[in-house]
């Protein structure tokens, strides 16, 4: 992906972000938009939810080619 692609991304994930109210449906707070390719992992692999917290965090998405 082109920087100006990744900018792009951004401002859409932005963008939606600021438009939904979802919530987690186990905790009530608030959801985050990993994109189409993320897959959660098991409810018990404290682990791999800590990554995916670091993930979000860092503003990335789950997206095919994207490293």
């Amino acid at each position: 992906m082109t920087s100006e692609q990744k900018r792009g991304q951004a401002n859409e994930i932005k963008e939606f972000e600021g438009q939904r109210g979802y919530k987690c449906p186990n905790c009530g707070g608030p959801s985050h938009f990993m994109g189409q390719d993320f897959k959660a992992p098991k409810r018990s692999d404290v682990k791999a939810w800590k990554e995916v917290q670091k993930f979000i965090e860092s503003g990335k998405i789950y997206y095919r080619g994207v490293e």
